[in-house]
């Protein structure tokens, strides 16, 4: 039996629903899920993660395929981009933790604790957290020393 595949989610569930039609149209199977929770109160929307379109996955690299050729997504994944993942610091930080790539670059992101106390203080202390980036699989990360090795 096949499990099912959350393959695009929306704000509102007409979205939903017109999307749903699309697929069905070219054959693929599909289910709304969490479309009640929005229509008792849309501000949960973000809350819980939109309106979720899934299917069969099966089903899931076809489904992709339509959506994008009836323009419900731009990009090569849907919400392919997360945020950062946090990578043991003892691993090799001249290649990409993910696709292995050397092609990555070193972000230094503002701290929150830095802009407060820019502001009480007029003292600018360079508290920046690096974040990699790879620019061929396009994830993020950061490094970070685990107490426990054995965390996953």
């Amino acid at each position: 039996m096949d499990d099912w595949k959350t393959i695009i989610t929306f704000t509102l569930p007409y979205e939903a629903h017109l999307a749903k039609g699309y697929l069905d149209s070219e054959g693929i199977e599909s289910m709304i899920f969490d479309e009640a929770t929005v229509q008792m109160n849309f501000l949960y929307s973000n809350a819980i993660g939109g309106v979720k379109v899934l299917v069969r996955d099966s089903d899931y690299e076809r489904g992709i395929e339509i959506l994008k050729k009836g323009g419900y997504i731009n990009g090569d994944i849907p919400n392919h981009k997360p945020g950062y993942e946090l990578i043991d610091k003892e691993a090799d930080k001249s290649k990409c933790p993910f696709c292995q790539s050397d092609n990555i670059g070193k972000k230094k992101n503002m701290n929150i604790w830095t802009v407060w106390i820019y502001l009480l203080l007029g003292i600018f202390f360079p508290l920046f957290k690096s974040t990699y980036t790879c620019y061929d699989c396009e994830k993020e990360w950061r490094f970070r020393k685990f107490k426990n090795k054995n965390f996953n």
